[in-house]
């Protein structure tokens, strides 16, 4: 009798918790599902010119199989926010109004969906990719907005740079001094093209260039490049026009390239120039591609084509040649090219860039190319030529990114039975975040060749490592390089103009070559130091300013190495 009651308690009290729940879930469904997109009462509404585009939360889950994509809406934000006080200025204002936003049109033909096709998470993700990968802009992304009737309209949203803009840059490295003056429109018109002219002096020569460059030509996605420069020591022309496999998924491809070039080529010995040799190069490259796009998560790809190099060196001005003189080469030869991609993209940020969206690559990709360089195509000599390169990420989680790359060049002789340019190249990178604002990086290089041309040596010091010494300090045939770094992502925002962060490293390297005595009474480089990083946020998209300054730990009283060296450097990374 007890228990009959208990039991009747019970399946009351069962049948009245399965009623409340019943209401709650009708008034209130959303409690127990993931956020949802807005549906057809709801009238669009575009990103505010503050969207933040590092906070953004897209669910792609909540659109159901068998959407189609409705309505395409584009956002484009002005580079100044004027509803932020501290961008309420009159010449940010000013700067607004003058500038061109980036057409409708133009970002259309970069995304890879169309109104009416089937709605695939895939391509929304990987057309926020593509746009990120603009210069132009300086963020952006793809999302749904609305889903209605099967339908989902989605939002295109993007924030441009300021794409006109004089340039005046000072660079000193390795106790070297170089610079750069340019006038340089990166989004012409608001179009996507670049057009640039500068004069700007490296570490090997004076130019003045012309640059033109155009992603995607009338929307064809054919790409167009061409550079034009006049050197102290020569001049330089490169042409390019290509369809390149733009997307995972794309099936065909080609180019052509034609590169011309003559140069002086100087060699060195702790740090100053010491011989010297006239280098002129002509490089056509012809090639077609195609591919079945992307199965199983993987794009894979085949090319073949034709190129053409032809390099002779005589005498300079200035300084002698080297005592072994550089071997003139001709190349004539068809070849073979093998491509994959695995499809595996996350986004992060306060990695290379400070507080930006970032795409990283974590799976594989693979490149070979092979190629038969006979006489009978018009080569000097019989030749088999081998290029490679082979990226892949060893682990990453919420907390750690650890990835590799190795690149190969090189030729076999057959009339000689030697290899020839053998040039291996292998990097590892650990990135490990310890804190929303702080993380620390590891960084190792190593470098082998093996009969290179006498014009080329495998160099340490300054630009290239070792940022406490001279540039091109050590020379010889292999180079390893370990640079350790503790770097502070702050959110200082100067002006609204620039990122603040800094950095504490370690360089440790070496460039030898063995049985040659590299005079130094340490072999190794090793410096410490500290330094600022400044990361753009209204122009030149993805650059940033290295303001470092570094202190040797060895060879202190070497007379070619100064107890201290400030470098101010403008890279693509952190």
């Amino acid at each position: 009798m007890t228990s009959k009651i208990m039991n009747d308690h019970f399946c009351r009290r069962l049948v009245l918790a399965s009623f409340l729940a019943a209401i709650f879930l009708a008034v209130c469904p959303a409690a127990f599902s993931e956020t949802s997109t807005p549906g057809c009462e709801t009238e669009f509404e575009p990103a505010p010119v503050g969207y933040d585009f590092i906070q953004e939360t897209v669910n792609q889950k909540s659109i159901p199989p068998g959407s189609k994509i409705g309505k395409v809406y584009y956002t484009s934000l002005e580079v100044f926010d004027e509803d932020d006080p501290r961008e309420n200025y009159w010449i940010y204002r000013w700067a607004n109004r003058f500038h061109i936003e980036t057409k409708d049109e133009v970002l259309q033909n970069q995304i890879l969906f169309n109104p009416g096709e089937m709605y695939n998470p895939r391509l929304i993700e990987e057309s926020g990719r593509l746009l990120r990968s603009q210069k132009y802009l300086y963020d952006a992304t793809v999302r749904p907005v609305s889903l209605c009737d099967g339908n989902v309209d989605v939002e295109v949203i993007s924030r441009d740079v300021w794409s006109l803009s004089p340039e005046v840059s000072f660079k000193r490295s390795g106790g070297e001094n170089t610079y750069r003056f340019s006038i340089r429109e990166t989004n012409a018109f608001g179009s996507g093209q670049e057009v640039a002219i500068r004069t700007k002096k490296d570490l090997d020569r004076k130019s003045n260039e012309f640059v033109y460059k155009n992603t995607n030509i009338r929307g064809s996605r054919i790409e167009g490049r061409a550079i034009f420069s006049n050197n102290d020591d020569g001049s330089e022309q490169f042409l390019s026009a290509q369809l390149p496999f733009y997307a995972l998924d794309s099936r065909r491809a080609w180019g052509v390239r034609l590169n011309k070039f003559e140069r002086i080529d100087s060699q060195f010995f702790r740090g100053d120039d010491v011989t010297e040799v006239q280098h002129e190069r002509s490089d056509f490259l012809a090639s077609h591609g195609f591919s079945n796009g992307l199965q199983n998560g993987i794009a894979r790809r085949w090319l073949y084509g034709y190129r053409y190099i032809d390099e002779t060196f005589s005498p300079g001005d200035e300084l002698p040649p080297p005592e072994e003189f550089p071997i003139d080469r001709r190349l004539s030869y068809p070849f073979i090219q093998y491509e994959s991609v695995v499809d595996d993209y996350v986004k992060v940020s306060n990695f290379n860039q400070i507080h930006r969206t970032e795409d990283l690559h974590l799976g594989h990709s693979f490149f070979t190319r092979l190629g038969y360089a006979s006489s009978a195509f018009g080569s000097d000599e019989d030749r088999l030529v081998l290029e490679g390169a082979f990226n892949d990420t060893i682990l990453y989680n919420n907390k750690i990114l650890w990835r590799h790359n190795i690149s190969l060049r090189g030729l076999w002789n057959f009339e000689t039975k030697e290899p020839e340019e053998v040039l291996v190249d292998y990097t590892m990178r650990y990135f490990r975040t310890q804190t929303e604002h702080r993380s620390f990086f590891a960084s190792f290089n190593a470098v082998y060749s093996k009969n290179l041309n006498t014009n080329q040596q495998v160099v340490l010091g300054g630009e290239t490592g070792a940022r406490a010494f001279t540039n091109r300090l050590q020379v010889g045939d292999r180079r390893v390089v370990l640079s350790l770094e503790e770097r502070f992502y702050s959110d200082i925002h100067i002006l609204n103009l620039l990122r603040f962060g800094w950095a504490m490293f370690i360089d440790v390297g070496r460039a030898w070559e063995p049985g040659v005595d590299s005079t130094f009474e340490d072999d190794y480089l090793v410096d410490i130091g500290f330094g600022l990083r400044l990361a753009s946020t209204k122009g030149d998209s993805g650059r940033v300013i290295h303001i470092d300054l570094a202190f040797p730990l060895t060879n202190k009283d070497d007379p070619d190495v100064n107890s201290s060296e400030l470098s101010v450097t403008l890279k693509n990374t952190f």
